[in-house]
């Protein structure tokens, strides 16, 4: 974990993910999230419906165009801080009309989210042997954070790039069931430490008291 500026926001902590945990990361946020209409990504639908589910923090705001502080380059952001996706309301108009750049916009701001996300998870389970096997440890490219968005956001909308020449049982195996023996095995190591700690207590107790 280190730290990166996110959207031109405030200072926050972020994740630096390896190429399967990226696809692994885009695999579940689909899972999770719904594949909405046709089996394609909604980040709208997500962003209202989906994300205050796992996240009882997140909020969002829609600012109108005429009342815009921001740039006008920016036309919506995730405030890591503040847990918030603002979005500029033409581009929130545009997007429930189907406008591809302001659908993709969006999205961008949703996997800002869920990776935000998965940050927060990754530190309350304190597994390291999972952290470790679904992002780098000392990486150089946190200053290229916004392209790792970019990226899994590119595989959310269009899964065609992570699945592409796997069969379902690959598909199954590298992206669910790995990912799963992986997160269940470092629970497990991080569990049997705590027992051997508290043990350790307890032996220390019965000691003085002796």
């Amino acid at each position: 974990m280190e730290v990166c500026q996110c959207d031109g926001q405030q200072n926050a902590e972020a994740i630096v993910l390896t190429e399967d945990g990226m696809h692994i990361t885009a695999f579940w946020s689909r899972l999770l999230c719904g594949c909405g209409r046709n089996g394609s990504f909604e980040p709208i639908f997500v962003m209202e419906n989906i994300i205050p589910l796992f996240d009882s923090t997140f909020n969002y705001r829609i600012i109108d165009k005429d009342d815009w502080q921001w740039s006008v380059y920016e036309r919506a952001f995730y405030n890591p801080t503040a847990n918030e996706i603002i979005i500029r309301s033409d581009v929130y108009e545009g997007a429930l009309n189907g406008n591809a750049i302001d659908v993709i916009t969006i999205a961008h701001e949703v996997v800002h989210c869920i990776q935000s996300i998965i940050m927060r998870f990754l530190n309350a389970i304190n597994c390291v042997e999972f952290k470790t096997e679904l992002c780098k440890a000392n990486s150089d490219e946190m200053a290229h954070h916004e392209l790792q968005t970019d990226r899994i956001t590119a595989l959310v909308l269009f899964p065609e790039k992570f699945l592409q020449g796997k069969s379902e049982d690959e598909i199954v195996q590298k992206y669910f069931i790995n990912p799963l023996i992986q997160f269940m095995c470092g629970l497990i190591k991080v569990s049997c430490k705590g027992l051997l700690e508290a043990l350790d207590d307890m032996n220390c107790i019965k000691g003085k008291t002796a």
